[in-house]
């Protein structure tokens, strides 16, 4: 998660989860110490796949909102919004490479503000070409609306396929960690010295073991109760105790969501 433009890029094409001078993955929000789970218990986890030489390999986690659209991280797509058919959107599946159904992607919106300096305004909304077929396994999930609280120590579930350890090999089976909310003072002390943790980030880590999101999951969901939050974002480290994960606040974008849902509608 170097915040560089190069480093970004080389992460986009490998396995997203920026890293801020320090930052980080995390665990089950980019998960690290997590427990398989199966698709059917987050049935709006998406993936995303982007084209290679040998056919497609997984690039960052997403989240399904509607019948065709999904969230994800900015830095996951910034290389590809010129050339949306590189990528593809996984679904219904809690395995990494295989099963569920593939949707080709017709139109990226990164968000106008997103900064690969800071990774403020770290969002953006994919189209799939194709409305997706719902059922058990394939679900949206609410996103928070601009109103919406969210108190500090609030559990979530954090789910993605990325590395189960910081630099380590990437799970072939969906994971998820419970995390806590951490306060906006006490997470921005933590990365005094590394970045700026601004109005449009939340933080959370989990505990005994520690746990958190890692490379493979930015862009992934973070939920309470049904209702998506954050999406992975950076972080210092995976799992880092000293550090929490940083999440895209998504009710802070609720009307650029909103906005973004319509020019989908009326464009086809």
């Amino acid at each position: 998660m170097q915040l560089s433009v190069e480093i970004i890029l080389i992460l986009v094409s490998i396995s997203c989860v920026i890293t801020i001078p320090v930052p980080d993955n995390t665990d089950l929000a980019r998960i690290v110490n997590g427990e398989p789970v199966d698709i059917k218990e987050v049935p709006y986890q998406a993936a995303l796949r982007r084209r290679v030489l040998s056919g497609w390999a997984h690039t960052c986690g997403a989240v399904i909102i509607t019948s065709r659209g999904v969230l994800t991280a900015a830095h996951c797509v910034e290389a590809f919004v010129s050339q949306p058919s590189l990528l593809r959107v996984a679904v219904g599946t809690s395995s990494r490479l295989t099963g569920g159904k593939t949707y080709d992607v017709s139109v990226i919106h990164s968000h106008e503000g997103f900064s690969t300096s800071t990774l403020e305004h770290d969002i953006a909304l994919l189209s799939t070409s194709k409305v997706m077929d719902f059922g058990e396994t394939v679900a949206p999930v609410s996103v928070a609306s601009e109103h919406y609280v969210l108190p500090d120590g609030t559990g979530a579930i954090v789910s993605g396929f990325g590395t189960t350890s910081y630099e380590g090999s990437s799970s072939e089976v969906l994971q998820a960690a419970r995390v806590s909310i951490v306060s906006q003072s006490v997470c921005a002390r933590a990365y005094l010295r590394i970045a700026n943790i601004g109005t449009g980030m939340v933080c959370a880590v989990g505990s005994n073991p520690p746990k958190d999101a890692c490379q493979g999951d930015s862009g992934g969901p973070l939920v309470v109760r049904n209702v998506l939050v954050g999406i992975v974002s950076w972080g210092e480290g995976c799992a880092n105790a000293n550090y929490p994960g940083v999440y895209t606040r998504v009710s802070e974008y609720s009307p650029w969501i909103r906005q973004k849902l319509e020019v989908m509608r009326t464009s086809g």
